[in-house]
């Protein structure tokens, strides 16, 4: 019995109907059941930090998963940031008792409150990374520093976002 030449087109459909039947998703592609799950919820974002980074990176995810910010609420939730916190730790030195390997950990405080009611008591949001540190590349050691850190951010941002969604889920 001879079997049929599909080809690289055909292969390819077969591969994306078969990811597509096992429930195969793509990083922060969530369904629509998630991604509504703050639509039109108005929050209050009070920030220890206004202007930081986090409080944007925040600020940010909140309006991409439909979230009504606003300066005042009384029926709303209530979400309270607190201090970025950075810390840096060698895990490795080189024979010339230099950092070889660092870890970086980003951490801050918040609480979800909706009017008098504790919807997420104060709860620590963590985000770890490593990075290799190379001693003779100074310049794009602290660029890579300053992107990881964006990135954190971003991530931390995200966290946050996913326990609220979920709490409001339940």
């Amino acid at each position: 019995m001879k079997m049929p030449k599909i080809g690289v087109p055909g292969a390819l459909l077969v591969l994306t109907l078969l990811l597509v039947g096992c429930g195969f998703q793509l990083k922060g592609t969530a369904g629509a059941s998630d991604s509504a799950s703050l639509s039109g919820t108005e929050i209050m974002l009070i920030s220890s930090q206004p202007r930081g980074e986090l409080t944007t990176a925040l600020r940010e995810q909140l309006r991409l998963q439909g979230a009504v910010l606003s300066e005042e609420t009384k029926e709303g939730l209530v979400l309270r940031l607190g201090v970025e916190r950075f810390q840096q730790r060698n895990l490795s030195l080189t024979a010339q008792a230099r950092a070889a390997e660092v870890e970086l950990t980003m951490t801050t405080r918040w609480a979800l409150n909706q009017g008098a009611t504790e919807v997420i008591m104060e709860t620590d949001a963590q985000i770890m990374r490593q990075f290799l540190d190379d001693p003779l590349n100074v310049v794009g050691k602290t660029e890579e520093l300053r992107l990881l850190r964006e990135e954190m951010r971003q991530d931390l941002a995200a966290q946050i976002i996913r326990r609220i969604t979920h709490s409001r889920g339940k």
